[in-house]
């Protein structure tokens, strides 16, 4: 939602659901038509997109297309930052991973990869300090990211013939995750670079994405960094169009599939698209 997260855990205090099952969204720089302000939450703005759709949208999300600022209304706006306004279902006791609070709500991650906002005043059990920030990758993360690759797969046993590793993308991660249809997202924790990983088409498969390249140093390992990581790839991979996420990985991996298959990937029995890593031995996929 924003250029970087800071990220903390919380639990959820009530149970709730969606209010609007098709809600707006849009990217920065679309244009909007802003028709009122909400009384119960002022930090928010009525808004209609091109597409027809209508929702809530922060206003901190918007620029004024005229001088006067959102006094009368209709008012022509701006956005400034892509922006998705749904909600996430919350059980009562569910574990989250939130954002900081905009307007009485918060960006929210749960395991079963999903995201969206919850109100502040559903959520218990804050913790004070953030655990870690989440943002897009920049051209001058690319030799930490190299770094944490080349170290992270040999642990695993990945660093032979077939394997990710020795990918060209990875000495310039920025620049290959840069095209159309692509995202990777870095972990910071202490303001180190600490992880990544990102989504990319799957060669071969129309409408099918591509999890690649997500690896953690120890540092980060037991945070929930995987699942906030792959709750923001999965959600980026919807709102650019994709309908499947696939992924491959190998035996031993066994912390990695767990949190794959929390976050509702089911195994299959082959690979699928022209990925090259033919050292991969467990394949997985998962709806959109």
């Amino acid at each position: 939602m924003h250029d970087s997260e800071s990220l903390r855990a919380a639990v959820a205090y009530a149970g709730r659901h969606p209010t609007y099952i098709h809600p707006i969204a849009f990217s920065a720089g679309t244009p909007l038509r802003v028709d009122r302000r909400d009384d119960e939450w002022p930090d928010f703005l009525w808004c209609q997109a091109p597409d027809g759709r209508e929702g809530w949208v922060l206003e901190s999300a918007l620029e004024p297309a005229e001088g006067n600022g959102f006094v009368a209304f209709p008012a022509p706006a701006v956005a400034v930052i892509d922006y998705d306004a749904r909600e996430l279902a919350i059980s009562p006791g569910e574990r989250l991973l939130v954002g900081e609070d905009r307007g009485g709500w918060r960006w929210c991650y749960s395991i079963q990869g999903d995201a969206g906002w919850v109100r502040k005043a559903d959520l218990t059990q804050v913790e004070d300090a953030p655990r870690f920030s989440l943002r897009p990758i920049a051209p001058t993360d690319d030799n930490d990211v190299a770094e944490i690759i080349r170290s992270v797969m040999p642990e695993f046993g990945a660093d032979g013939p077939g394997f990710a590793i020795h990918d060209a993308e990875v000495a310039e991660m920025s620049a290959a995750y840069s095209r159309s249809g692509t995202a990777y997202f870095l972990i910071e924790k202490d303001g180190v670079v600490q992880g990544g990983g990102g989504i990319a088409p799957l060669e071969g498969e129309a409408g099918v994405c591509e999890l690649r390249k997500m690896y953690f140093r120890p540092a980060l390992r037991g945070l929930g960094a995987g699942t906030a990581l792959m709750a923001h790839c999965l959600h980026a991979a919807k709102r650019m169009g994709y309908r499947q996420c696939y992924l491959e990985t190998l035996t031993g991996m066994d912390a990695a599939q767990a949190l794959y298959e929390r976050a509702g990937f089911q195994r299959i029995d082959h690979a699928m698209g022209a990925t090259g890593h033919f050292g991969c031995n467990r394949f997985y996929l998962r709806a959109l």
